[in-house]
C-alpha cells in the first residue's frame, strides 16, 4: 500500500463572542463602562475610555466611585 502523507487544513477562527458593554451612571450623571466583574468587586473606566488602552491602575472600584460621587451606580437601560 502505498499512503499519501495527510496534510492538516487550516480552519477559520472565529472570533469570540463580545459580551455587550454595561454602562452605569453615577449620581451626577457621568457614565462609567463595566470592564470587570471579579471576586475583587467590580471596576469601571469612563464611558469614553478603551479599556485595553487605559492603564489598570486607573480602573476604578466601584466601592471608590460610590463614596466618591455618593451614592450607588445604576444600570443604565438601553432600548433593543
Amino acid at each position: 500500500m502505498n499512503h499519501q502523507p495527510i496534510s492538516p487544513v487550516p480552519l477559520q477562527a472565529r472570533p469570540l463572542p463580545v459580551p455587550p458593554v454595561e454602562l452605569y451612571t453615577d449620581p451626577r450623571g457621568i457614565l462609567w463602562k463595566l470592564v470587570e466583574d471579579g471576586q475583587d468587586g467590580r471596576l469601571f473606566v469612563p464611558e469614553v475610555v478603551n479599556p485595553a488602552s487605559c492603564p489598570r491602575t486607573f480602573w476604578a472600584r466601584e466601592a471608590e466611585l460610590v463614596a466618591a460621587f455618593g451614592g450607588p451606580l445604576t444600570l443604565v437601560e438601553r432600548a433593543a
